[in-house]
């Protein structure tokens, strides 16, 4: 009997406690900055040489938004730690601003990183691509919602 009582209450706290699934659909264009994991942020080993990392900015837009070109902007920040053609390079075809043709969701920037010969730890050692702008003017840069994640992402050289 005792058994059969607490499944009872179990059931009915299982009903009570759920509610009805409903799909949320988005029809926000948005734009994000990544890895190919998702991540927002990756570590730069100072002692590789020629290591080559790939980031990708990836629209997501319905039809409706995306029947002609877009074009997405972004700024690269650069820590006093670093240097441009001594500790890395941005391949130059995919500098700001990079154009979506239509049915184009991802473009990747590469770049290149170099053993760093002359590492002073009290500089600071990023490199930090941020979304600016985009030639919709609907499109969020970052995720849909308050923070709008993932429309930056930084480099950190160990």
């Amino acid at each position: 009997m005792n058994s059969r009582i607490l499944s009872l209450f179990a059931a009915l706290a299982l009903l009570c406690a759920c509610e009805r699934h409903t799909e949320v659909f988005f029809d926000t264009p948005f734009v994000r900055i990544e890895d190919a994991n998702g991540m927002s942020s990756m570590d730069i080993d100072r002692n590789l040489n020629n290591l080559l990392t790939d980031i990708r900015i990836v629209i997501s837009a319905s039809k409706e938004y995306f029947t002609e070109p877009v074009t997405i902007a972004y700024e690269i920040i650069v820590g006093d730690g670093l240097q441009e053609g001594v500790d890395f390079k941005i391949q130059s075809s995919q500098r700001s601003p990079l154009t979506f043709s239509p049915g184009t969701y991802s473009l990747p920037i590469r770049v290149i990183w170099y053993k760093s010969s002359s590492y002073d730890p009290s500089k600071d050692h990023t490199l930090t691509f941020r979304l600016t702008s985009s030639s919709v003017p609907e499109m969020l840069l970052g995720l849909p919602g308050p923070d709008h994640k993932r429309n930056e992402f930084t480099f950190k050289q160990l």
